[in-house]
């Protein structure tokens, strides 16, 4: 059985504003501002590790691989359409 589909007990149910509560990161088309990527959803949460982002090469490394982990999604999302 999928992890996802696996019914979890006991668990904590916690309630959300509806808009003052949802996150929302996106990039817009420069051209007209229409989103073309976007993430949202509650109890997003975004964390760095500092210890491991001392310098500016060690930041880039860290956008390359967050970059790389976006294409592969999107591959994927495409070609799951065709």
């Amino acid at each position: 059985m999928e992890e996802s589909a696996k019914q979890i007990t006991n668990e904590p149910e916690v309630v959300f504003n509806a808009l003052s509560d949802r996150r929302v990161f996106g990039v817009k088309s420069e051209e007209d501002g229409e989103m073309v990527f976007e993430i949202s959803g509650y109890d997003l949460q975004v964390k760095f590790n500092r210890d491991k982002l001392q310098s500016v090469e060690e930041i880039e490394g860290t956008l390359d691989g967050v970059k790389d982990m976006f294409r592969k999604l999107i591959m994927a999302d495409l070609l799951n359409k065709n």
